[in-house]
This record gives C-alpha cells, structure tokens and sequence, in this order.
C-alpha cells in the first residue's frame, strides 16, 4: 500500500510550540510595555521620541510574529487532516484493488464471475482516485527597521533619568531571553517537521529569519538605550544633553560625518574645520564628556579642535582610567601626578594610553590666550612627576605677569615626548629621543595655529636640559615658527642646526649657569657640559657666540625694577627647582626672571651672560 511522509507526532509537536510561543510574544509583552512607560516618565526631547517609536515598532512586530505563529499553527493543523484522509483514501483504494483482484480471479466461475463483475460498481464502487495535495504552508514574518538617531543639533536637548533607562533595558532583556528560547525550540521543531513530514509543501519559510531580526532588532535597542544611559551617567544627574552629542554617544557606529574628524593622521586645519561643522557646543555647555571613552581618548589628542573639548575630553578619560583599578604602578603613580596637577585654570590638553602618558597640561586657556609658551622638559622627565614640572610651569606664568602685566598667558608643561633616563642608560649622549619628540612637539605648534586660525597669540618655547635637543630639532619641522626660542642648561643643539638661524623662530635666546664637576652640587650647572661634550657626536653649545643666540644672564645679578633694585640668585643646579631654590626655574633667580622677559615678548631687557 502506497503511504505518505508525513509524521504526526512531529506536526503535532510544531503546532504545540508555535502555540506555545505565540502566547508567549502575547504576554511577554506586558512587562515590557510597562517598563517602557516607566522608561519615559522622565525621557524627553527628540530621543525620547524616537524611544517611543521604537518601543510601538517593537510592539507591532512582537504581535505581527504572534500571528505569524497562530497562522503556521493553523495550517499545519490543516495539512495534518489533509495527510490524515489522503492516507484514509489510499488506504480505501489500496482495500478495493485488492477486492477486485480477487473478483478477477473468480471470473474462471462464468456465472459468478459474470453476475460479480456486473454488480460490483453498484455494490463496492471504486474509491476517488483523485490525489489529496496539502494546502501550502505559508510561514512568512519581516521585522521592521527602527530610527535610533534624531539628527540633532546642539540646538535640539533630550533629557533622562538613566536609572530608568537601564531598568527598562534589564527587563528588555530579560524578555527577549525568553522571546530567544522560544525561537530556538521553535526553529527544532520546525526542522523535525520538514525532516519528517516532507509531503507538507512549504511555499515560504522567511519566519525563522524573521524571528532572529526581531531579537537582533530588540537587542539593538537595548544596546542602543544602555548608551544612552551612559551618556547621560557621564553628564551628571539631571543634566540635559543635546541631540548633537546623543546622536555620536548613542549610535552603534560612529555616524560618518564624525568619522571624518576621528581618521588616524588628519591634518590639524582639516580638523578644525571638521569641529567647526559638527555643532558640538561650546566650552559653557561641558557635554563632551557624555562621549564614549574610544571618541574622547582621540578626541583629547586632536590637534585643530578647541583646547577647551581636548580638556573635557582628556579629564574623563582621565577619570575613567583611574577608577578602572588594576592599573600598572608606573601609569597609577602618573595619572594620579596628572590629576595632582590640574585645578582652576588648567587644562589637560593631551594625554596618551602609553605607560606612562605623554601629557601636556596648559597653565592658562589656550582658546584666547594672547601669549603662549611651551615649557619642554629634560632628561628624567616623566608624567609620573608631573607636578614638578607643572610647578616649574607656573613659576614662569608668575614671573611672566610680574615682569610684563596682566596679559591673558598660557604655559604648557609639555610631557609631550619620551626624554632619556639618567646615566647609566646612554640615551641622553645620542638624539633618538630627540628625534622621536621633534615631531610631537612640531604638531603642537601647528596644532595653536589651526585652533587658532586668525587669532595666533605670540608663541614662544622654553626648553630645559636635552629638551633643547628636542624643541630645536621640533621647530626646523616645516610649517612650525615660533617668535621666541629660549634655551636653558642645555644639553646641546644637534649639529644639523649649525646657527640660530636655522632655528624657525624671531628671537633665539641661551641661558646658562657655569659649569661645575659632577659630585660637586652647589656651584653651578654640573650636567649641561656633559651631555653636549659627550654625546656622539657631540652638540653645539647654544651660548657659544658663533651658534648667534642672544645669551642671557642665570650666575646671579641686581637689576632694576619698578620698586628699585632687585637681588636675583645664581642657579647652582642643573635642575628646574631645587631644595634651596637654585634651580633654572625657582623663585628669585635671575635664570627665571629672565625667562619670563624673553617669553613676553622683552628680550631687550634681559640681564646679560657674564
């Protein structure tokens, strides 16, 4: 007898699933709806309501699917009672064959066989031998696409309670966990059934993709709605953010207008005229910080944009790294020294994921500064002590308004490149490092320039130790010129740079303390000598007469001032600052008084060299 491939047990199995799942989607749906309202007690703006489409788009497909799941039931029930009288009917007709094989057999009885073959389509009629064919199933559902931006600008603000967002994102999740286990005992079932009732014809079967577009669409939200949260944790309570800055935060792809200003190598006038179109607020708005920390750590370093989003930025990024823990001990002593070292009126305006970070922290706001100095460290020098070099920093700030005013100024203590170690390690007698910094600081040079575009305040470059290596080989960089170049207790000019001349900047001038031997402190300079006379090859001395700086005075003078005569200290270090202030860079000496006359734009009135 003829059968059919079509199992009972495996369609009654579908059946009870898609059932199953289909009240699932139905009811399932309540604590989500409930959440989602809990979610917009205190949700408003444009993102608010594009929550709210997205939560009536969820809705919809999740009552679609349902349907989808009562209808495949329905016509798997059909095709069951369809394969349930085919097989009736083949069994009926497989039954009367056989009876009319045995009439035939009969027929050698003429009368019986005559009388029976003449009865018998009246007595026992031949069963329908029309074929039943199984109404096609039809198991089709498309998830619909949901708008997770609301193309803002800063002009358009959303706000949010992000406890609430998450509550709803938990029990999103936890929904759609249930809605995924279903799917999954759903696509088995499904499987079992094509295996093993193949006489069932299949026209469409796009409800199994489907199903997986509606978690991936529901996890999409989910993750959508935790960045946002996240955004408006890093804001602070309460703090309303504008569309701008939530359409960057909250989008799952940085969106490709953005794209463009975070691209490895972009020029800094590129970059400023990138931030220029984007609209993402101003230094009074301090919303930067609602960025995801990948956006910031680029943002913090990128040369062009405001000096103020770099410090927003760097600050958060900052933050976020310390309170990760498990930090290496180099980076936790300087990033915590980073963060000793900022305050009212400072500003971190680079910082990076090296260990430990080149950094560089402006004593002064860079956006409307009206004289800049970048102060270039030496030898030894490290973000792990960054207050000392930022201390240093605001020496030269001070003396610069005591000797020329009140003026809007900015110093950078710029850790801005990895300097040598002490002795033994030999790095200080050759220029790699110097090399590897030039153009770090070059790019900061032109950095100014591009945020500043039509505004350039007078620059001017302090550097101390071998940071006169690196800044001099940094400003014969092209594209970079400073007004004033001013060097102390140097550890020497590299030989490529011949003259002053050759240094791109107005005003090249030399400061140094005499020199004295190493193990003797106290007297003077005892490092200087020996990094330019025994580096190989060796460096020229920037106070020497034939290199063409304007030298100036650092052993200790009386000069005039405002208030009458003025007893200047010696430096008898080579350091910045010392325990009894004779360093480069300490109070009351004469190296710092004149300093701050070179870098303010006086250079004529430095005490001279003696």
């Amino acid at each position: 007898m003829m059968t059919i491939d079509f199992d009972d047990g495996a369609a009654d199995r579908l059946v009870a699933v898609a059932s199953e799942v289909d009240l699932q989607l139905v009811t399932g749906g309540f604590s989500r709806r409930s959440a989602a309202e809990q979610a917009m007690m205190e949700f408003s703006g444009s993102y608010a309501d594009r929550f709210g489409d997205a939560a009536s788009a969820e809705a919809t497909d999740r009552l679609t699917l349902a349907a989808a799941l009562g209808h495949l039931a329905d016509a798997v029930r059909t095709v069951k009672a369809e394969a349930g009288r085919e097989r009736e009917r083949l069994a009926d007709l497989a039954a009367w064959r056989g009876r009319e094989q045995d009439r035939q057999r009969a027929a050698a009885d003429q009368f019986l066989g005559g009388l029976g073959s003449a009865v018998a389509p009246f007595l026992d009629p031949q069963p329908s031998s029309v074929v039943i064919r199984p109404t096609p199933i039809s198991a089709s559902f498309s998830a619909s696409d949901r708008p997770r931006t609301a193309g803002g600008s800063s002009a358009g603000t959303s706000s949010a309670d992000p406890d609430r967002l998450r509550a709803f994102t938990a029990s999103a999740r936890s929904s759609d966990r249930g809605f995924a286990d279903g799917a999954a005992r759903l696509r088995n079932a499904w499987t079992v059934f094509r295996t093993n009732c193949g006489w069932a014809d299949v026209s469409r079967s796009s409800l199994f993709a489907g199903f997986d577009r509606y978690l991936q669409e529901n996890a999409a939200d989910a993750d959508w709605i935790d960045r946002i949260a996240n955004a408006f944790e890093r804001a602070g309570s309460g703090h309303a953010l504008s569309d701008a800055i939530i359409d960057i935060a909250a989008a799952e792809e940085i969106p490709s207008q953005f794209q463009g200003l975070l691209a490895p190598g972009v020029d800094p006038s590129r970059a400023a005229a990138l931030w220029a179109g984007l609209d993402l607020g101003t230094a009074e708005d301090n919303e930067l910080a609602a960025l995801p920390t990948d956006v910031l750590a680029v943002l913090g370093n990128l040369e062009g944009i405001p000096y103020w989003a770099r410090h927003v930025a760097n600050q958060q990024v900052l933050d976020d790294r310390i309170e990760r823990g498990n930090l290496d001990p180099v980076e936790d002593r300087a990033l915590r020294s980073i963060r000793a070292s900022l305050g009212d009126g400072r500003f971190l305006i680079s910082m990076t994921a090296d260990v430990p970070p080149l950094a560089a922290i402006s004593l002064g706001d860079l956006d409307t500064a009206t004289n800049v100095t970048w102060a270039v460290p030496g030898m030894t020098s490290s973000s792990e002590r960054m207050e000392g070099w930022v201390q240093a920093a605001q020496n030269i700030k001070d003396e610069q308004r005591i000797v020329a005013g009140g003026e809007d100024r900015a110093v950078i203590a710029w850790m801005g490149y990895d300097a040598p170690p002490a002795p033994p390690n030999l790095g200080v007698f050759n220029e790699e490092a110097a090399q590897a910094g030039a153009p770090k600081l070059a790019a900061s040079i032109r950095g100014l320039d591009a945020a500043r575009a039509g505004d350039m305040p007078r620059t001017n470059v302090l550097a101390h130790s071998y940071g006169t290596t690196t800044a001099s080989l940094g400003l014969t960089q092209a594209g970079v010129h400073v007004d004033n170049f001013v060097s102390i207790a140097s550890a020497g000019i590299p030989q490529s740079i011949p003259t002053a001349d050759e240094i791109q900047a107005s005003h090249v001038y030399a400061g140094q303390a005499r020199d004295t031997l190493v193990g003797f402190p106290g007297f003077g300079d005892q490092y200087a000598y020996i990094g330019r006379d025994f580096s190989v090859p060796y460096r020229l001395d920037p106070t020497n007469a034939s290199f063409g700086a304007e030298t100036f005075g650092a052993d200790g003078a009386v000069v005039d001032t405002p208030a009458g005569p003025q007893a200047l200290r010696g430096v008898k270090d080579h350091g910045v600052w010392t325990e009894h202030h004779e360093g480069y860079l300490d109070v009351g000496t004469e190296s710092l008084r004149n300093v701050a006359l070179a870098t303010t734009g006086n250079g004529d009135r430095v005490s001279p060299a003696r």
